[in-house]
């Protein structure tokens, strides 16, 4: 059974779309987690909350208060996962939670940077693996505001992007240029890895997207087979 915030549903509930595309597999659990700003990353994590329930994986989604609220009660397009909002408040307060709820998880991932703060936190009190993904941000492809107040901002980003990366286990970047910039950061280890949602011409057909949809499940399902086994379980 898998939990939600909303009571228990049953695997078969749980599967959505990939249930049938992907071979089932031993019960690891994930904490994934989004930051402030990276609401537009809640897709690909409804298609991941969906997809890896059904494939043994108990889900936990963090995510700001203020997201949740969006979302409705109990998350209802996450099914199979349990949604946890994040308290509003300081970092600490972020950061205090998310190491609660990492006390039983097998692996944390964080989808952006910024949620990679907490993330790391929580990955090294309890000497999780951390998985970041580096996903493609709305204004990455416009030249950086040359402003002081931009200046500052860009030095603040950079510095959350090099103790992020420096501190995952693996790094999940959306394209080569970012695989790049991760490597530039500092990632030990960075992959390319298709966004579980890519954003695909209109002419392509439903089938297509699925397809990409199950590649991008499956390569993750391989990154946490992989790191659950090196971390020994």
């Amino acid at each position: 059974m898998a939990p939600t915030g909303g009571g228990l549903r049953s695997d078969r509930d749980a599967r959505g779309p990939l249930a049938p595309l992907l071979p089932r597999r031993s019960r690891t659990a994930v904490l994934h987690l989004l930051g402030p700003g990276e609401g537009h990353l809640a897709a690909r994590v409804r298609v991941l909350a969906g997809a890896l329930p059904a494939r043994g994986v108990r889900v936990t989604v963090c995510a700001p208060a203020e997201l949740v609220e969006r979302w409705g009660p109990a998350g209802p397009a996450f099914r199979g996962a349990e949604i946890v909002p994040l308290p509003r408040g300081s970092l600490s307060r972020w950061i205090a939670e998310v190491r609660a709820r990492s006390a039983d998880v097998d692996v944390v991932h964080a989808h952006g940077p910024a949620g990679g703060l907490p993330a790391v936190s929580a990955a090294l009190r309890r000497r999780l693996p951390l998985v970041v993904g580096w996903p493609v941000r709305p204004g990455d492809d416009h030249p950086e505001i040359t402003t002081p107040g931009g200046r500052v901002r860009a030095g603040v980003r950079r510095a959350v992007e090099r103790r992020v990366a420096a501190a995952a286990t693996v790094v999940l970047a959306d394209t080569p240029e970012l695989l790049d910039r991760a490597r530039r950061r500092g990632a030990g280890d960075a992959r390319l890895a298709p966004a579980p949602l890519p954003r695909l011409p209109a002419p392509q057909r439903p089938g297509a997207r699925v397809g990409a949809e199950e590649r991008a499940v499956a390569l993750l399902l391989a990154v946490y087979d992989e790191l659950v086994r090196l971390r020994g379980h």
